[in-house]
């Protein structure tokens, strides 16, 4: 895949690409007219239907006052009414902020503030929790519109016209809120052009087709869901099903329904599609022609059972973090089975290195290292009240917090670095242990964090979920673990729990699991 070098030195794909979102969507429109564009349980659209939507919502948005780099807030499942919404904020000229349903009513106020949205489009059934969190916002009234029966926004406000010039590929997007595993979340300002630059990661790279119908089975609210999802759907014209919740007999139901040939989920939910076609001897899964997953380790059993499941499937994992608008590496096909520990080589616009933790020296080969990447995708940098401020040095470069290792040019990672559990002087990696977890065959998710211990430093627990009928015990888990890991690696204790927290990308909270 080719690449050139912007002044600084950056990598972008050297392709031909629209100006900016706006251009891209009119872009589809004017090529992919009658094609549909989105299907959902309540109906669908084509792509010029979509356009007339956004054209009109962002008239209206111009009509109440939005304009070039306004933030404009999104409280909706997965959906047209949020599809639209997105796409007329960039067509009005604004900022979309697309927030997580799935938080209370205080933090999404907390985010509100933060990112000075003036406009909160609110979907249906989320009326509630909008007014509490519009209210909870200190000193600054935040206008709520809420989506008619029909999903539109702002449905009797008069238009004004669009901007006469779309905001071009270095303007502010979105500023998608970090999970906040770790803290407070912090405001992530993607550009146009980032946002471009990891569509063709998941079409030219990953292999997406225009004939291609994608499930959006996670958030659109989330980096995976809009900019490896949404956004390339709407670059190559293809065609999206978007499932607001996510149960794995509806979503066979629309992979049988609607022909879905592509699709990005966490392995817990792969595990869920496996079983139940299995309980349903449904063959849904077999029309998949690429089938992704990211966000955990994936258990070599479960790679295995997808391998047999969509035997005519590219199988591939993807490697990323919200600050890189998503792909920082990608493995696929053969290479994903071959190497399942790993997540990739590094994208061709993603410069990688491995950096000594707390210094600007590289790792030696086979040391681990922390990853420090550059690329076209990396994001504007952190949203503040004084502006955007940086998230990378003066040359371009991100710290990601992952500890890693190369193998013969693939990234295998080891851990977050906060995760590294130290106990009497040997470091622990949760992911190591994790990998045993998931190969038991009675456990379904894990997760290892280390917890304060006077005599070592740290103690090693599990967090277990096991599957459905199996009756797992602490024991048993601990018994497995001493098979395959240094005694000092064995959980000291194990946890088996219903399920384990997670955020909206796939990813455990392991602070939860700390403080529980």
């Amino acid at each position: 895949m080719a690449t050139r070098t912007d002044e600084r030195g950056i990598r972008h794909y050297d392709v031909p690409l629209p100006v900016d979102l706006v251009d891209m969507l009119r872009r589809t429109v004017a090529a992919r007219g009658e094609h549909p564009a989105f299907v959902t349980p309540a109906g669908r659209a084509t792509w010029s239907e979509v356009g007339t939507e956004v054209d009109g919502l962002a008239g209206r948005l111009r009509g109440v006052g939005v304009g070039a780099g306004d933030r404009v807030a999104v409280l909706a499942g997965n959906g047209l009414p949020f599809t639209v919404a997105v796409l007329a904020t960039w067509a009005a000229g604004g900022i979309v902020v697309p927030l997580n349903h799935r938080l209370t009513p205080g933090d999404l106020g907390v985010l509100l503030a933060d990112s000075g949205a003036g406009l909160l489009l609110v979907g249906d059934g989320m009326e509630q929790v909008a007014e509490a969190a519009s209210a909870s916002v200190p000193d600054r009234p935040v206008r709520l519109a809420v989506a008619d029966p029909s999903g539109r926004f702002l449905p009797d406000e008069q238009a004004a016209e669009l901007p006469a010039a779309t905001p071009g590929a270095d303007a502010p997007a979105a500023i998608m809120y970090t999970s906040g595993t770790t803290g407070r979340p912090k405001g992530v300002v993607i550009s146009h052009g980032n946002a471009l630059q990891n569509a063709v990661t998941c079409t030219t790279v990953i292999g997406r087709r225009p004939e291609d119908v994608e499930l959006v089975m996670v958030p659109q609210f989330n980096i995976t869901g809009l900019c490896s999802q949404t956004v390339p759907v709407v670059l190559l014209g293809a065609t999206a099903y978007l499932l607001d919740g996510f149960e794995a007999g509806r979503a066979l139901d629309a992979v049988r329904e609607h022909a879905c040939t592509s699709t990005v989920g966490a392995p817990t939910m792969w595990w869920r599609l496996l079983e139940r076609a299995q309980e349903r001897d449904d063959d849904a899964l077999t029309g998949f022609r690429l089938a992704l997953f990211g966000g955990a380790p994936m258990p070599t059993a479960l790679l295995q059972r997808m391998r047999e499941a969509m035997p005519q499937a590219t199988l591939g994992n993807g490697f990323g973090m919200t600050e890189t608008c998503s792909m920082i590496t990608y493995v696929g096909g053969e290479d994903a089975v071959r190497m399942p520990h790993s997540v990739g080589r590094p994208l061709p616009l993603t410069e990688l290195r491995l950096r000594r933790p707390g210094t600007d020296e590289d790792a030696g080969p086979g040391e681990i290292g922390e990853i420090v990447v550059r690329g076209g995708q990396v994001a504007l940098g952190y949203w503040t009240a004084d502006g955007i401020a940086p998230l990378t040095d003066a040359d371009g470069w991100i710290a990601t917090g992952d500890a890693a290792v190369l193998e013969d040019g693939f990234v295998v990672l080891r851990d977050r670095l906060k995760d590294v559990i130290k106990r009497g002087g040997e470091s622990v990696f949760s992911f190591e242990v994790e990998n045993v977890l998931h190969q038991h065959s009675g456990v379904l998710d894990a997760a290892v964090v280390g917890v304060p211990d006077e005599q070592y430093g740290e103690r090693v627990v599990a967090h277990v979920v096991a599957k459905p009928g199996h009756g797992l015990t602490p024991d048993e888990v601990r018994s497995f673990c001493r098979q395959h890991l240094a005694h000092f690696k064995v959980p000291a204790v194990v946890e088996i729990r219903d399920e384990l927290p997670r955020n909206p990308g796939g990813k455990v909270v392991k602070s939860a699991l700390r403080e529980a």
